[in-house]
């Protein structure tokens, strides 16, 4: 009966306890647009790399 009484009062000062939430915003801020950002990132280098590929076969064309 005092360990149920224990962990009753151990889950009340849990949820009125708010020291973790500035860390838990970060990290859903970092989620929402970290993630996004590393698939944006892989997209722009394929495109610049598509793009200087181009512009390295056009340079070492043999015209005069």
């Amino acid at each position: 009966m005092v360990r149920a009484r224990r962990n009753r009062k151990g889950a009340a000062e849990l949820v009125g306890d708010e020291a973790g939430q500035a860390t838990v915003e970060y990290v859903l801020l970092l989620v929402a647009f970290g993630l996004p950002m590393v698939y944006v990132f892989g997209m722009l280098l394929g495109l610049m790399s598509e793009y200087y590929g181009m512009v390295t076969f056009l340079e070492t064309l043999p015209f005069p």
